[in-house]
């Protein structure tokens, strides 16, 4: 047990670190470039058509990436080429894939009237989602074969650090020497199609793609059940990916000729929030092949022990994370242009919503790949419907703000649910007194910190106050001998 949950503390810190440089890097683009140099009506199309790839992409694989995780273990043959499992999807990609490009191609002059802007931009490059989201299809189902393989690094390198450092040229290249917008939103598209390709070369390299059609193996009983996994577990697998992609679509649907520019904005304060939300990130990708592992075999301490340690660091984490966004909240949005002032309210929420999220650890992981995957697709499909309706009530009567709040409220309630039920069924707890000791160490700095003056001077507010928070709470942390898993793994980061 020591030594699996040591390869995951490996490489979920792993992760952690690729996951906060992509952030780093995200934050240099959404925040300091892409405000700055292109119009916010601009800015708002790229995030809109983003929202759209993402959704349309995560509906159209039909839950193959939690299914091809779950079921790998029965797959897993290498001297039989995986039986043939990576051949089986990259026909079934393919078919999906050029389904949803179909549909989507026919849905254009619709989706052109819904997005309609002053601009009429949604209409001069809106099909551009198109190779977007054939190239997304796979880039999906192929990192749920490399992480089955324990290959979680190299997606998450690929999606959080390649990608970003791309957009950076791209957008620094613009700032340098302006090209047409059709021009940079053509390099734009390629560049996500550049990073579909690099985790196939990945693969390549790797010895690991390899069709292995001639040992196709897929018995009618296990494709029953893989075909029943996929229906229940396909709400849950969208929900997750739902949330901030609704609001952000919803918004351009609702909020007239300025959706746009108020999708930009929703954008970026969204991000500063979302920031709370990598370390649960990092952690469920590096821990669902084990979980499914532990499933298997009824491996209930594994379990369990996983689910206390992942609410504990991640409370640890995103809690700190939380604080450090909330106590340089004013200090952070002076840097952006004057008019994204307004989604201040909008990042403290979705920071409050993904801090709860953290703090319930892994139970999505745990839920969906239990035999009890159905109560989480239902629970998750309640969850979009409530998102959905309350986006359309909120957006309308408070705006950007009103998105939030429905993230927020949709969010809590699948946590309650989940959490609710692991106890019930399984004996599965994630919260223990070390999670108190945090709360109220992160409560007393709250309290604190308002009070301490700064310079005056936002940039370097930001960078003091960053380090007087972490100077006070990691020292405290360790005291209340809370800190003892993150120590864990900065030790292994350390080792490795």
């Amino acid at each position: 047990m020591i030594h699996r949950i040591g390869a995951l503390a490996r490489q979920a810190a792993m992760n952690t670190v690729l996951t906060y440089v992509g952030i780093g890097l995200g934050f240099v683009n959404v925040v300091l470039l892409y405000p700055k140099v292109l119009e916010s009506d601009q800015f708002g199309l790229t995030r809109l058509m983003v929202s759209i790839v993402t959704i349309a992409a995560q509906v159209a694989q039909l839950g193959a990436e939690n299914t091809v995780i779950r079921f790998f273990p029965y797959f897993r043959d290498p001297v039989r080429k995986h039986r043939g499992l990576l051949g089986m999807l990259l026909v079934f990609g393919t078919v999906v894939g050029l389904t949803a490009v179909l549909i989507l191609g026919l849905l254009h002059p619709w989706l052109t009237e819904v997005f309609g802007d002053r601009n009429v931009l949604y209409g001069r490059y809106g099909l551009l989602i198109l190779p977007l989201v054939f190239g997304e299809i796979f880039f999906i189902l192929l990192r749920s074969y490399s992480r089955s393989l324990r290959r979680t690094v190299q997606p998450i390198f690929i999606r959080e650090f390649l990608l970003r450092v791309l957009q950076m040229v791209l957008i620094m290249v613009q700032m340098w020497r302006p090209m047409p917008f059709g021009t940079f939103m053509l390099l734009y598209t390629a560049i996500f199609l550049i990073c579909s390709l690099a985790l196939v070369l990945d693969l390549y390299r790797t010895g690991n793609f390899v069709a292995g059609f001639s040992e196709r193996w897929l018995p009618g009983r296990l494709r029953r059940s893989m075909i029943t996994y996929s229906a229940f577990t396909f709400s849950a697998s969208v929900a997750g990916i739902v949330l901030g992609n609704m609001d952000q679509l919803m918004i351009a649907a609702l909020l007239g000729e300025s959706s746009l520019v108020q999708v930009a904005h929703y954008a970026v304060a969204f991000y500063f929030g979302s920031v709370i939300a990598a370390p649960g990130r990092a952690l469920h990708q590096a821990a669902m092949p084990m979980v499914a592992d532990a499933w298997k075999r009824r491996d209930m301490p594994l379990l369990g022990e996983l689910y206390s340690r992942s609410s504990l660091v991640q409370t640890l984490i995103s809690g700190f994370l939380f604080l450090l966004m909330w106590m340089s909240m004013d200090d952070l949005f002076t840097i952006l242009p004057s008019e994204y002032a307004g989604g201040m309210q909008v990042a403290w929420i979705i920071g409050m919503a993904y801090l709860l999220n953290g703090m319930m650890g892994l139970s999505m992981s745990l839920l969906s790949m239990s035999r009890s995957y159905r109560l989480d697709a239902w629970s998750s499909f309640g969850m979009l419907l409530v998102n959905a309706v309350a986006n359309f009530f909120l957006i309308r009567s408070m705006g950007i703000v009103g998105a939030a709040y429905a993230t927020l409220l949709s969010m809590v309630m699948l946590n309650l649910f989940r959490t609710g039920y692991l106890f019930r069924r399984f004996g599965l707890w994630p919260f223990s007194t070390g999670t108190i000791k945090v709360i109220l160490l992160l409560s007393g700095l709250a309290m604190i910190f308002p009070w301490i003056p700064f310079t005056g001077t936002p940039l370097l507010d930001v960078v003091l106050r960053s380090a007087a928070l972490a100077l006070l709470f990691w020292p405290a942390a360790h005291v209340l001998g809370v800190a003892n898993e993150f120590v864990s793994l900065v030790r292994r980061i350390r080792e490795r």
